[in-house]
């Protein structure tokens, strides 16, 4: 799948969201954050994958409503960020790894995690908002 794909099939379409929508992606990108951390301190590391992909997940959002597009599909919100934005690409590549982690979290039948994943990935969870955060003062 590719980007004129995910526009063709009604996966990405554009929308006009009012100003300060992208803004509320970035507060529950950090929400979620926290929710990882909580989940972290408290050996739930099951969720805590899927928090951290959750924080990442409105993060990227964040670029997407800001540039007046609403997704429908997760894969087709990396794709776009894959295409426009390619200063992301190595926080991207583990976007995707945790997108795949959450799935396998919520829908498989092995739903274990490591404390170690966890807490790389709350690392580059964090990077990933102050890099978009950065990103999107750029383009406001």
């Amino acid at each position: 799948m590719n980007l004129k794909d995910c526009l063709r099939e009604g996966l990405l379409r554009k929308f006009t969201f009012p100003e300060n929508t992208f803004r509320k992606e970035l507060e529950n990108s950090k929400h979620h954050l926290n929710n990882a951390k909580k989940c972290l301190d408290n050996d739930m590391f099951d969720l805590a994958i899927v928090s951290i992909y959750t924080s990442m997940f409105h993060a990227s959002r964040s670029i997407l409503y800001r540039d007046n597009f609403k997704e429908r599909s997760h894969i087709c919100l990396k794709i776009y960020l894959d295409e426009k934005y390619p200063s992301l690409k190595e926080h991207l590549i583990i976007f995707n790894a945790y997108r795949k982690n959450r799935h396998n979290m919520l829908y498989g039948l092995d739903i274990s995690a490591k404390k170690e994943d966890i807490i790389e990935g709350l690392n580059v969870s964090e990077e990933y908002l102050i890099k978009v955060k950065s990103l999107l003062r750029e383009i406001v």
